[in-house]
């Protein structure tokens, strides 16, 4: 499992966003984003790169991991 701190979630199309790219990169892997703490949970078979860099992709900043 991918627990990651992101920058620039701030609204449940953002949120849409991140789970659209995620499953295009990630097919399979189950996506939950918090938008009050900023943090996208991946579990599956993910690998880290690859997640990512699908969610820079979208356009936001993955700034490490979450607690």
């Amino acid at each position: 499992m991918l627990n990651l701190k992101v920058e620039g979630i701030t609204c449940g199309g953002c949120a849409s966003s991140i789970k659209k790219a995620l499953a295009g990169a990630a097919p399979g892997s189950d996506v939950v984003v918090n938008i009050e703490a900023g943090e996208v949970k991946v579990t599956g078979d993910a690998d880290r790169k690859t997640v990512v860099a699908a969610i820079e992709g979208a356009g936001f900043d993955v700034v490490g991991d979450a607690a």
